[in-house]
């Protein structure tokens, strides 16, 4: 399905009449390895920010893959609030696309793509089973384009004592680690060998 189409039966107001499914990009399932029951993390970042899967920019996707193997090579749970104490959230006014801007001083990771071509038109469409959940713990997430939160950084003095110890061992990382690298460990043979030998 087209961006087109999509637009279509937004404006048109027929896309929540079809019943419990997503639009995914293709790119983000081929390429990024993200699948269907989205995980808990995943789940509470888009809750957070009150997007639907569709409209993140797929750079997103990839910073959020590239973040879960890194906490996967340290041995963390991958936490959403730790997640966007490194981004902020910016909405294309034009569109509505939603991205992910690493913050200057603690950008963990370069874009995957500095120009994700074609990602825009190719569409997926993902629908859910006898009212089965697209996340894995039933949080509630926007299934459909919406306006996003705006959604503030998180502090360091908002986050647990567990929470600030997991800042700071990601914080002793190098910045600007190569992202497209990272994610393709996540699919690789030996994504924690490799990952610990060139960054850890």
């Amino acid at each position: 399905m087209s961006h087109s189409e999509v637009a279509s039966l937004l404006e048109e107001g027929r896309w929540e009449e079809e019943g419990n499914f997503v639009y995914m990009y293709e790119t983000v399932l081929r390429d990024l390895g993200v699948t269907f029951l989205l995980d808990h993390f995943t789940t509470y970042v888009l809750w957070l920010i009150w997007v639907a899967p569709s409209q993140l920019h797929s750079n997103g996707w990839a910073a959020l893959q590239a973040f879960k193997v890194v906490c996967l090579a340290l041995t963390m749970i991958p936490s959403a609030p730790i997640f966007l104490s490194h981004y902020i959230v910016r909405v294309n006014k034009k569109v509505g696309w939603v991205s992910l801007a690493p913050l200057s001083m603690t950008s963990l990771f370069r874009a995957y793509s500095v120009s994700y071509k074609c990602f825009k038109s190719r569409f997926v469409k993902i629908k859910a089973l006898d009212g089965a959940s697209f996340c894995s713990d039933y949080r509630p997430m926007p299934l459909y384009w919406r306006l996003p939160l705006k959604a503030q950084v998180t502090r360091k003095s908002q986050l647990s004592l567990e929470g600030k110890v997991g800042l700071q061992l990601l914080d002793e990382l190098p910045k600007g680690m190569n992202c497209k690298e990272i994610v393709s460990l996540a699919v690789g043979s030996k994504p924690l060998y490799y990952l610990k030998s060139e960054f850890i």
